[in-house]
């Protein structure tokens, strides 16, 4: 049984995930990446708020502009860089007008950009439209092995379900869908493919995490983000939970006994030992 599903971005600003989910939405495509490579602005915050409502995340889209190879996998390992170490789906979304007429090269391209998700561990999916996908594709459709999610903007009822010589994974059949908790109009996909549920944070930390690299220099970066820091180093054991005259190490302030947590932690896990806390070490705290 296929299950309603929508993709959002920065046009659809800052979303109620609690609303989303208590309207029935049952699962979330997030676009990660932007024209110039970084992050979508409300990609954090929406991956977050999907994981505190429950909400699980089927993906995360990158709207394509490769012409190349080089590019096409460029593209992939900033995706990657952005996710950091995060395990889901990848989307890559080949529509864009600069793409048209390059024949088999488009799905060089499209080999490419899989061949670097896949390699990082995660699954590989094309997204585009049913004409897009007769006129520039299908063609070549033999060359690829990965799964497609189609937009065809029709009622959706099975007459109307885009017929692909590919394994159909999800059908975006309205553009203009409303859902409490968005302000304005929202993707809708019905969903065929196996939709696991968003791993649940497993410790309630009471402060939010840093959307911010935390550092000891040039200053002793201060505030409730450090805390949560703080908070994941004393649970883990990197931390002492009070210091040597008898206070909580919960301080708020990066000084250099959280730094040096901060470094025992990222030896522990096998990451970059700098000291800083970035995507990467956000995210063996979060998860460990």
């Amino acid at each position: 049984m296929s299950k309603k599903v929508i993709d959002v971005s920065s046009y659809q600003g800052v979303i109620n995930w609690a609303k989303v989910k208590a309207s029935g939405v049952q699962g979330a495509i997030l676009k990660v990446i932007r024209k110039d490579l970084n992050p979508d602005k409300q990609f954090e915050n929406n991956w977050k708020g999907c994981e505190k409502a429950g909400v699980p995340i089927v993906g995360v889209y990158n709207y394509s502009y490769a012409t190349t190879l080089d590019k096409a996998r460029a593209d992939a390992k900033k995706v990657l860089s952005i996710l950091a170490g995060r395990k889901v789906k990848v989307w890559l979304d080949v529509e864009d007008t600069c793409q048209k007429g390059l024949g088999m090269k488009l799905i060089r391209i499209i080999q490419a950009y899989q061949k670097v998700i896949e390699a990082a561990g995660l699954e590989f999916g094309v997204y585009t439209g049913l004409s897009f996908y007769n006129s520039y594709i299908k063609p070549w459709s033999g060359y690829l092995t990965c799964r497609f999610w189609i937009a065809r903007y029709r009622n959706p009822v099975v007459a109307n379900q885009p017929i692909i010589k590919h394994t159909l994974e999800g059908w975006q059949f309205s553009s203009k869908e409303r859902v409490t908790g968005i302000s304005g109009n929202v993707d809708m996909n019905l969903w065929y493919g196996e939709i696991m549920s968003t791993p649940e944070v497993p410790y309630e930390n009471p402060y939010d995490p840093p959307d911010r690299l935390l550092k000891l220099k040039p200053i002793r970066m201060r505030g409730n983000d450090v805390g949560w820091a703080q908070y994941h180093l004393i649970r883990l054991g990197f931390l002492p939970a009070k210091n040597s005259k008898g206070k909580s190490n919960i301080d708020k302030i990066f000084g250099p006994a959280t730094k040096a947590a901060v470094m025992a932690a990222q030896t522990h896990y096998g990451i970059v030992v700098d000291g800083i806390v970035g995507a990467m070490t956000v995210y063996v705290l979060r998860y460990n």
